[in-house]
């Protein structure tokens, strides 16, 4: 009996590590989900290593969990990369077409997005995704697929996402620990939109927020483009730290107070005197906090993060982004965060739901695994081409091109 084709995505994150494990049907290329995992992450600090042992454990205790339930081993996966150093920016190449009768062959697109990749970088940074986002036919732009057309010149505009080099070793160093092969960084949110965007809403201009544990991250796709995508340094444990100071408690009891009475004003009437029992969590006789302090706390996190994305918006939209906003990550489930954002954003909101694939794991539809399950994804598209997924709609084409060879100094 052959044995399975597996692909798998492993999510470092800031409070937990995720994990899943796909079986692909060779013949249908049907997507099969055998095992997700999870376990917390203790040894990040915004999306930088700060504790290599720790986070080994972390991977390795969230691998196992997946692996148990899928009953395969895990020897080879892509690893999603985020943080603050994650940085971007757009640049532009440009070629003369080299056949005789000027007919663009993949030849020239492959020439031209090289010549676009070459960029001024210090020496500790380095590429990690160039993505095609515009060519330019003899002037003529807004080409979306120049190959087979005719033109003397050709040009491209790519957006290029590159990361401080320690850091993207370091995280791919504590994978490989764990005797498994990184098959592929990828980008955080890219993968996160193949899983929880369709061509319609990029299309149209969508705004995805992943709101994680230590940073949160804005994508935005506009005329199926990446338009921008920026890492913002608040993220649902700064609210878990605000909730630790104000209740005078450990940053544990913080957290099940978060995830147990946690929620915003949009979901609560603030003119009633509500208190909330939390003897039992913090151990002590008679301990009642007020509902409405337990909401300004988080309010004011919930606040901050939504001006910073305000602010990014207003220096890239283009439009009004009529698909709204999709919100990804753990943070996503705090109760009212939705209707929040509704209200200071002024757009539709849903919170995102990973596309569904077979398989008996229900984790893999909670938002927090939008980055794990994108990866899965992207491993197929990298490895099957251009093929047609039935269980993936036909939008999720892959316009990402990787910036390959260099991912092979990471491997020990």
């Amino acid at each position: 009996m052959a044995r399975p084709y597996l692909i798998s995505g492993i999510d470092v994150g800031n409070s937990q590590v995720k994990v899943v494990v796909a079986k692909i049907d060779r013949d249908t290329l049907g997507i099969e989900i055998l095992g997700v995992g999870s376990a917390p992450s203790n040894g990040l600090r915004r999306g930088m290593v700060v504790d290599m042992e720790e986070t080994i454990d972390n991977i390795r205790a969230a691998v196992q969990r997946a692996e148990a339930m899928a009953g395969v081993s895990v020897k080879r996966a892509y690893l999603a990369v985020n943080g603050l150093h994650i940085k971007n920016q757009v640049s532009r190449g440009v070629i003369a077409v080299s056949r005789a009768d000027n007919e663009i062959s993949q030849n020239d697109i492959d020439r031209v997005l090289q010549a676009a990749s070459v960029v001024s970088l210090p020496p500790n940074r380095e590429i990690i995704h160039v993505i095609p986002r515009n060519y330019i036919v003899d002037g003529v732009e807004n080409v979306k697929n120049p190959l087979g057309m005719k033109g003397v010149r050709l040009e491209a505009e790519v957006f290029i996402i590159e990361g401080l080099l320690p850091y993207l070793r370091n995280l791919a160093k504590c994978v490989n620990e764990n005797n498994i092969e990184v098959a592929e960084l990828v980008y955080a949110p890219l993968a996160a939109s193949l899983s929880v965007l369709d061509k319609n809403q990029k299309e149209y201009g969508v705004v995805s927020i992943d709101f994680g544990g230590g940073t949160s991250t804005l994508t935005v796709f506009e005329e199926a483009d990446l338009l921008h995508s920026v890492v913002l340094p608040v993220g649902s444990k700064h609210i878990t730290a605000d909730l630790a100071v104000a209740l005078r408690t450990s940053m544990d009891v913080a957290e099940r107070v978060k995830l147990e009475h946690g929620t915003t004003s949009e979901s609560l009437d603030l003119r009633k005197r509500e208190n909330i029992d939390l003897s039992e969590l913090v151990g002590e006789e008679n301990f009642f906090w007020p509902k409405k302090q337990l909401v300004n706390v988080i309010d004011a996190r919930a606040h901050e993060l939504l001006d910073l994305v305000s602010a990014e918006l207003k220096k890239i939209s283009k439009g009004m982004l009529p698909a709204g906003v999709v919100l990804s990550g753990g943070g996503a489930n705090l109760p009212g965060l939705a209707a929040l954002v509704k209200e200071k954003l002024r757009l539709p909101v849903r919170i995102a739901r990973p596309v569904i694939l077979q398989g008996n794991a229900e984790d893999q539809n909670d938002p927090s695994f939008s980055v794990a399950t994108g990866l899965v994804l992207w491993g197929l598209e990298e490895e099957f081409g251009q093929a047609r997924v039935k269980s993936v709609p036909a939008s999720k084409n892959m316009f990402f091109k990787k910036a390959g060879g260099w991912l092979k100094n990471f491997l020990p």
